[in-house]
C-alpha cells in the first residue's frame, strides 16, 4: 500500500469513527479568505448566505445594505481566494437582499428578501457556470433559510410570516407549516423563523426562531405533512439552568447545521458564538474567536468535512470586518446518503 493510500485509509477510518481528520486545533475559529469589505470592490460585503459545492468552493451571498438593483455572490476557492463573482439582478422592486443558500445537483439556490413585502420575496436558482439566474418561486415576505428533503422538495422559512413553505421539484409552492411559535414576539428582534435543517433521515425539520431565542422542530409525518411543532431548546431556560448572565444561549440564533453525531451547531449572531446543542437539546459547547479572528454577527454555516465555515456580516461596525470564518469541529458534518 502506498503512502497516499495509507493516508486516505486513515482519513476514511477517522470519518467512520467520527474523529477529526487533521488541521487546526478543534474549536479554533480563524478568518478565511479576504476581507469582503475591501476585496472585489466590496460587492460581497456583509455576507449572509453560504453554500459549498463538492469541490469545497464557497458561495458567499452579500446582504449589503448598499445593494438596490444588483446583488452579488462571491465564489471563494478552498485556498481562500475569490475565483468568481455572480451578479444577481433585483426582481420587481428596487431592493435586493440575498439570504439563505443551498447547493444541490450542480445548481445554487439562493433566497432574496427584496423589500420584505409579499409577494416580492424570491427563490432563485443560479447556474454557477453560465451565471444564469432563474426564478423558481415567489410570493414570500422574508424568505430566510432553505433546505431540501430526500424527495427533492425545497423548504423555505419565512421570518415574518411564521411559516415554512414547500416547493416541489416542478415549482408548486404551498404552506407546509404555519405556527405562532415561528413568529418572533421580541420587539427588539422581529426576525422569527430563520435557520432550517433536517436531521438524519429527515424525521424532523429543525427551525431557529431568532427573536425568541429558540430552536423548534417539526415532525415529518409518514405522508410528508407537518406534525405538531415542538420546542427543542430555549435560550432563556438554558441561561437559567447553567447560571449564565443572559442573554447568552441562542442569543440571535441564526443558521444551523448538524454534525455526524447529531449535534446541532447554531450561529448565535448576537452572542458572536457558535453554540452546539446535543441531540437532547442541551448546550454542550460554546466557541468564539479572539482578537482579529473574533466573530462578528456570524450568520450562516456550512460543513465541508470537519471544517465549519460561517459568514460574518460585521453588523456592529457597518461591514468593515465583513468576512468568512472557519472552525475545525470535533466531528464531520452530517452527510445524507
Amino acid at each position: 500500500m502506498s503512502l497516499v493510500a495509507v493516508k486516505l485509509a486513515g482519513m476514511a477510518l477517522s470519518v467512520m469513527l467520527g474523529l477529526p481528520t487533521g488541521g487546526a486545533p478543534v474549536g479554533d475559529i480563524m478568518n478565511f479568505g479576504p476581507n469582503l469589505q475591501q476585496a472585489a470592490g466590496g460587492v460581497c460585503r456583509q455576507p449572509e448566505g453560504l453554500a459549498a459545492d463538492p469541490r469545497g468552493n464557497l458561495y458567499v451571498a452579500s446582504n449589503s445594505d448598499s445593494a438596490t438593483t444588483v446583488g452579488h455572490i462571491c465564489v471563494i476557492s478552498p485556498a481562500g481566494q475569490i475565483k468568481d463573482i455572480i451578479p444577481v439582478p433585483a426582481g420587481a422592486v428596487l431592493a435586493i437582499g440575498l439570504l439563505g443558500e443551498l447547493w444541490e445537483h450542480g445548481q445554487l439556490y439562493v433566497l432574496d428578501q427584496a423589500d420584505d413585502v409579499s409577494p416580492h420575496g424570491r427563490l432563485l436558482r443560479i447556474d454557477p457556470v453560465t451565471h444564469t439566474v432563474a426564478t423558481v418561486a415567489t410570493g414570500f415576505t422574508f424568505p430566510n433559510g432553505v433546505v431540501e428533503d430526500r424527495q427533492g422538495n425545497l423548504y423555505i422559512s419565512d421570518s415574518f410570516e411564521g411559516r415554512v413553505y414547500r416547493v416541489t421539484p416542478d415549482g408548486v409552492t404551498t404552506v407546509w407549516a404555519a405556527d405562532p411559535s415561528l413568529i418572533s414576539t421580541n420587539p427588539a428582534q422581529q426576525v422569527g423563523a430563520n435557520g432550517i435543517e433536517f436531521d438524519r433521515g429527515g424525521h424532523y425539520l429543525y427551525v431557529a426562531n431568532t427573536g425568541n431565542r429558540q430552536v423548534l422542530r417539526i415532525p415529518v409525518e409518514a405522508d410528508g405533512s407537518a406534525g405538531p411543532i415542538q420546542l427543542f431548546a430555549d435560550g432563556a431556560a438554558i441561561d437559567s439552568s447553567l447560571g449564565l448572565a443572559g442573554p447568552v444561549a441562542l442569543y440571535g440564533c441564526d443558521g444551523i447545521q448538524f454534525d455526524a453525531k447529531g449535534n446541532l451547531y447554531v450561529m448565535a449572531n448576537q452572542a458572536d458564538e457558535v453554540q452546539v446543542l446535543s441531540p437532547d437539546g442541551a448546550l454542550i459547547h460554546r466557541y468564539s474567536g479572539t482578537g482579529s479572528n473574533a466573530l462578528d454577527f456570524n450568520a450562516s454555516p456550512v460543513f465541508v468535512g470537519d471544517k465549519l465555515y460561517m459568514t460574518n456580516m460585521s453588523a456592529a461596525d457597518g461591514g468593515i470586518n465583513s468576512k468568512v470564518s472557519v472552525m475545525r469541529a470535533p466531528y464531520p458534518g452530517l452527510v445524507e446518503p
